[in-house]
């Protein structure tokens, strides 16, 4: 049996609930107005929306709908490649980025995945350039986490 949008809506509000629970622990920041809790609020807060509004899909397309086969997609070679292509690009990324820096290597793995799912080259290049540019102002400039500069930019040409 298929796992439907009721079914997954249900789950992904249980793990945003859990999330927030879990986030309340984590301590403050001594004179920070957010603490290491905000982005992990953050997310329950999107999982608990993105989780009401499968179940309410869910419950407006599911009725009278045939049920499909849990493993219909697994039958399709083209998905199996996509998936082993996901995996890998992630691996280049994590063995990559201390040498290509945050910026390059974030900007080819959003890209390539953008591409990967069918994005057209050059939206899949503009929302990857706008994605990381934020991101790293995010984590690098607001939440001041050091990210990788990467060594590959500090080479003499």
């Amino acid at each position: 049996m298929r796992l439907g949008d009721r079914a997954l809506g249900v789950l992904t509000l249980l793990g945003g609930i859990a999330m927030f629970i879990a986030a309340r622990q984590f301590s403050p920041i001594p004179g920070q107005k957010y603490g290491a809790e905000t982005l992990p609020t953050v997310i329950a807060g999107l999982a608990v929306i993105v989780g009401i509004w499968l179940i309410v899909q869910g419950l407006a397309t599911e009725r009278g709908a045939p049920l499909a086969t849990a493993l219909d997609w697994a039958g399709e070679p083209r998905t199996w490649a996509k998936l082993g292509a996901t995996a890998l690009l992630i691996l280049a990324y994590i063995l990559t980025v201390d040498w290509l820096g945050f910026t390059i290597a974030s900007l080819v793995l959003v890209a390539a995945m953008m591409l990967l799912t069918g994005t057209k080259p050059l939206p899949a290049l503009l929302i990857s350039l706008v994605t990381v540019v934020v991101v790293q102002f995010a984590f690098g400039k607001m939440l001041l986490v050091p990210l990788p500069r990467g060594e590959f930019l500090s080479l003499p040409w």
